[in-house]
């Protein structure tokens, strides 16, 4: 008969032996949420956590792979699967019965088959929670010496482990990981778990933190696609998943402020989704790239751009006309309007801003796709402020914009982003001191690690504002965070 275990991160919750979890529901929230980092360290993968760093810094790898099959929300069956072992010895290991990972090559194996970056392990190389690489740290030791470490037999306790580890830091960054010969169903399941997790992160910390992380994704998943094995139905699950991290890595750089990046994922991923023939994931691609050119066209002021936003945006509601997808069809909408109001027509603005109303009244799902759930009705207040705003409607746009504040949970990036439209209209409309008061608030968030260049840019009004009052305080922090997202 099972016995009840005790989590492997808190040591303290005894887990039910009817629970199938790797960890208790505390430590299962907590590995999925982005650690609170000090300055000098950043998000070290897509993973990252502070029951993850905590397990690295005691070595303790069995929490280490308890805490990432939590996150990454893998069955035993699946990870095993991913990494080549039988359930039985992936059971053995997390229960603390096996020591597999404690030879060296196996461990690095592990973190390439689930693309954890080698600068991850620094907590476990240094011992300390928020480790970061010394500067000095590469020319300790030569490649060969690196080159060698791989190939001697390691099997320690853990404090020979961690001593040995340590000599191998210049192992930290290495080129590309191989893929998979064979892609199998779990290898997709996975690919899909990081997508989705890097949907739901951005919300909370911003696009700079995620972008090289998600576009490692997707060029791990496109190598797959291009040079592994797999069964028709898994490769295309697999083209699915490729073209949806491609929009996802769009999106993180169009956040990040990186326009070059984004619009080439978009391009990317809109050759993935034609090729799947799937009509959600090309009006993904289609809405956010109308979101694009229309961001282009109010930060140039070209209406031209304005008129391609709105080309996309239709081109979204065509194709997407048959999807049962209230949210889906509610954010084209929304995209169309936004394009609208900076063209002047006012009348396409107020009905595309009532369908994207009415296709809420439908009903929303809670299957939808992690990269669609931000859509609600305040979301779609806030869009409404930004065409109210385009068309000088600046008391209705600081009316919607207050009523989407308002909001309740809402995700930390999003509400920078709410703040950033709320006083730039009430810089438009002439209340200075209201517009430097909401802009203080957008500071902070972005000063606690919110990464979201595009928020900051969208602020430079205010700092104008700042400037021609005076307010030395205000444009030093301004530019000390725009240092800080290197924008």
């Amino acid at each position: 008969m099972a016995q009840d275990r005790l989590c492997p991160v808190c040591k303290k919750t005894r887990l039910s032996r009817y629970n199938h979890d790797p960890l208790c529901a505390p430590c299962m929230r907590a590995s999925r949420i982005a650690p609170p980092l000090p300055e000098s360290v950043t998000l070290a993968w897509l993973w990252d956590s502070l029951p993850m760093r905590e397990a690295l810094a005691r070595v303790d790898l069995a929490a280490v792979v308890a805490v990432f099959r939590a996150a990454a929300r893998l069955s035993q069956h699946e990870l095993a699967d991913i990494l080549g072992w039988s359930q039985s010895t992936l059971s053995l290991f997390e229960s603390g019965q096996r020591n597999t990972l404690y030879d060296v090559r196996e461990l690095l194996r592990f973190t390439d088959a689930v693309d954890m970056p080698r600068e991850a392990l620094l907590p476990l190389v240094l011992g300390q929670t928020f480790a970061v690489m010394p500067d000095d740290c590469l020319t300790d030791v030569s490649p060969a010496e690196a080159d060698g470490l791989e190939e001697t037999e390691l099997e320690l306790d853990r404090r020979g482990f961690a001593t040995a580890v340590s000599g191998a830091a210049a192992a930290i960054m290495l080129p590309e990981r191989p893929v998979p010969t064979k892609v199998t169903a779990s290898h997709v399941r996975y690919l899909k778990t990081c997508a989705e997790s890097l949907s739901s992160r951005d919300q909370a910390i911003g696009g700079g933190a995620l972008l090289k992380q998600a576009v490692r994704q997707w060029q791990r998943a496109k190598r797959m696609l291009d040079g592994s094995a797999y069964t028709e139905p898994v490769g295309q699950e697999l083209l699915n998943v490729t073209g949806n991290l491609a929009a996802t890595a769009g999106w993180l750089a169009f956040d990040a402020a990186d326009i070059s990046v984004a619009k080439r994922m978009y391009a990317e991923a809109l050759l993935l989704a034609e090729s799947a023939d799937d009509p959600v994931l090309t009006t993904r691609v289609l809405e956010k790239t109308s979101m694009l050119f229309t961001y282009l066209a109010r930060r140039d002021d070209a209406k031209g751009l304005a008129r391609h936003g709105l080309r996309l945006s239709e081109r979204a509601r065509n194709v997407a006309a048959h999807e049962p997808m209230p949210r889906l069809h509610a954010l084209v909408a929304i995209r169309r309007a936004s394009a609208a109001s900076l063209l002047g027509d006012s009348h396409t603005f107020q009905v595309s801003i009532g369908q994207a109303r009415s296709e809420l009244d439908r009903g929303v799902s809670t299957d939808d796709p992690a990269w669609i759930q931000f859509v609600d009705e305040f979301e779609i207040d806030g869009q409404e402020a930004i065409g109210r705003s385009n068309l000088g409607h600046y008391d209705k746009a600081i009316e919607l914009n207050r009523r989407s504040l308002a909001a309740p949970g809402v995700a930390v990036r999003n509400r920078a982003c709410d703040q950033v439209r709320l006083a730039t209209t009430l810089a438009a409309a002439g209340d200075t001191y209201s517009a430097l008061s909401e802009a203080r608030a957008v500071l902070t968030l972005l000063e606690e690690r919110v990464t979201s260049a595009r928020a900051l840019n969208e602020l430079r009004p205010v700092r104008d504002v700042a400037q021609q009052l005076h307010d030395e305080e205000f444009c030093a922090r301004f530019d000390s965070a725009a240092e800080a997202l290197a924008v």
